[in-house]
């Protein structure tokens, strides 16, 4: 077993000190919390109000009893609907009238990108003592970044008695945000979850509690002393287009430092960060263009790289993804979710030509990357060529190939044996869909080679991806309808060879007994024969006529009427 596993299952087998129990004073189990502070319980907002007195029970404690506590007005985060209809908020802390001693307290923790499997602890209905379910986390949601979790079995969903309870990661053993809510209506699977940094971006008080790296370096931030205010309104849009996961995922771009594009760039940065996006800086920016504004939790890291070597660089990667011990390149490709990290000085690092190295292994396994350098040319034009433009045009050099395999390969391949043999009627759908496919490929074929330049450029590579997808369809379609057709050919050889290899035999017992056999033999093998020459073969139709001419031969039955 892992050290992560034993990990995993040493959490699984206690229960925690800062889990809370959280009650109306009349018993009635209202949700769960987490013990930051002595006298601090982080939770979700739903589960409290603000004024009402409230009994918190440590269920990993033994012996202490119910604490009475309360939510102040400023420390209550309701949940509400932003301008776009998704739900952010939810996040409150309770204070305590007695506190705990401190050792009982735990810390949340900064993960870029939660991946993989968790746990939560609460307190379903008749479970006072509440218990552990295991989750696994799938993809933010919203521009409150709450992460989806999906229960590992189906009877550990998270009932309403988990909201505000902690959330545990496998990989590094670290509280890494709160429940907030579960799917509703019949059917639902999911609940979601408040990662550490949107918590921190409403409460940011819970700093004080709080480990990991953070994402943004402190130069890198909208607010750093000597940078210009003045906003780059083209350069803002192709920022936030990146951030929003758009175009080609590697953008090479030139910022000279104290510049108007430097103040745009920190503002991407900033605006683009789950825990540096606040309710303050976004009202900040209101009347900027929405086509400027970048996605909270855009980015998983950004780093100011000047003087760093890429080994310093690859442990920051590390830090911020949770991955410890073991801090190689490689590790990166087995996580679900792909980096996306911007690196500000590319040019200014103690190895520029190994960092580069570095960054072209993780663009290689599916990496997202803002790559900024100081000055034009040399290093920065190199780049652009290697991690942008060379790529991107062997992408399209692939597709055209794709397409040209399918329109001229695959295509006539499915006609040749759709004349040859007909399909089964329960393949006759997919067979449809395949020369479909190969129709529509050729109108795209059409519109690529006449696509202007301009359609071609990284910006609008989304358009390069659909195509691609489209085509990577067609080709499956197209080879599952090939396989089918092959089966059935190979089929059709198989029963030509039994009636040729039979027909002797046949022939030769047939006139042993005299009479009409000769006569309907030869009619029943002329029969099959005819069936399995007929193009296209009605494959289903020539296999009953075998077994007709061959049950006859062999005396084991006799011949049946049919087409004479």
């Amino acid at each position: 077993m892992t050290r992560t596993g034993e990990r995993a299952v040493k959490s699984r087998l206690r229960t925690p000190p800062w889990v809370a129990r959280i009650e109306e004073p009349d018993g009635r189990v209202l949700g769960a919390g987490v013990l930051l502070a002595p006298d601090q319980v982080l939770t979700a907002a739903h589960v409290v109000r603000p004024g009402r007195t409230y009994v918190v029970h440590f269920v990993g404690v033994p012996g202490v009893p119910g604490v009475a506590a309360t939510a102040r007005e400023d420390e209550h985060v309701p949940q509400r609907e932003d301008a776009f209809g998704d739900r952010i908020g939810d996040l409150a802390l309770l204070r305590l009238a007695d506190p705990l001693p401190a050792e009982h307290t735990t810390r949340l923790y900064r993960l870029a990108s939660p991946h993989g499997p968790v746990s939560m602890y609460g307190f379903p209905a008749g479970d006072d003592g509440g218990r552990w379910h295991g989750a696994t986390l799938v993809a933010a949601r919203g521009r409150d970044n709450q992460v989806q979790l999906r229960p590992q079995t189906p009877d550990e969903l998270a009932a309403p008695g988990f909201s505000g309870g902690g959330v545990v990661d496998h990989e590094t053993d670290e509280v890494i945000g709160i429940v907030l809510s579960v799917d509703e209506g019949p059917g639902s699977v999911f609940s979601y979850m408040s990662p550490t940094e949107t918590i921190l971006s409403h409460l940011p008080q819970v700093a004080a509690w709080t480990d990991g790296a953070e994402a943004v370096d402190p130069a890198l931030r909208t607010g750093a002393p000597g940078a210009a205010r003045r906003l780059d309104v083209p350069f803002a849009t192709e920022l936030a287009s990146w951030f929003r996961g758009e175009g080609w995922p590697v953008l090479v771009t030139v910022v000279p430092a104290r510049s108007g594009r430097a103040w745009t760039l920190t503002r991407a940065i900033t605006l683009a960060d789950r825990e540096l996006r606040t309710q303050q800086n976004t009202s900040a920016f209101g009347h900027d263009p929405p086509e400027t504004v970048p996605p909270a939790g855009g980015h998983d890291l950004a780093l100011d790289v000047k003087g760093m070597t890429a080994t310093q660089v690859m442990d920051r990667i590390a830090e911020r993804l949770g991955i410890r011990g073991d801090p190689r390149p490689e590790r990166l490709g087995a996580l679900r979710v792909p980096l996306a990290a911007v690196l500000v000085g590319v040019d200014q690092a103690a190895e520029p030509d190994a960092l580069l190295g570095l960054l072209d292994r993780l663009a290689q396994q599916g990496a997202r990357l803002l790559l900024v350098f100081r000055r034009r040319g040399g290093r920065a034009a190199q780049a652009a060529e290697s991690f942008v433009q060379r790529p991107l045009r062997e992408r399209w050099s692939r597709l055209h190939h794709e397409i040209d395999r399918i329109v001229d390969e695959w295509g006539p391949a499915l006609d040749e044996r759709r004349d040859r043999v007909a399909p089964d009627p329960g393949a006759r759908h997919l067979l449809d869909q395949a020369e479909a496919g190969v129709r529509r490929t050729r109108m795209l074929r059409a519109w690529v080679a006449h696509t202007p330049e301009r359609e071609k450029e990284p910006r609008r590579a989304d358009l390069l991806f659909t195509f691609e997808d489209a085509a990577e369809r067609r080709r499956r379609r197209l080879e599952q309808a090939l396989s089918v057709l092959d089966a059935r050919l190979r089929r059709r050889e198989e029963l030509l060879g039994r009636i040729t290899a039979e027909w002797p035999l046949c022939q030769e017992r047939a006139t042993a007994q005299g009479g009409d056999r000769v006569v309907e033999a030869y009619r029943l093998y002329e029969l099959a024969l005819s069936l399995l020459r007929q193009t296209p073969c009605d494959v289903d139709a020539a296999e009953t006529a075998v077994r007709r001419f061959v049950g006859f031969c062999s005396g084991t039955a006799t011949a049946e009427e049919g087409p004479r």
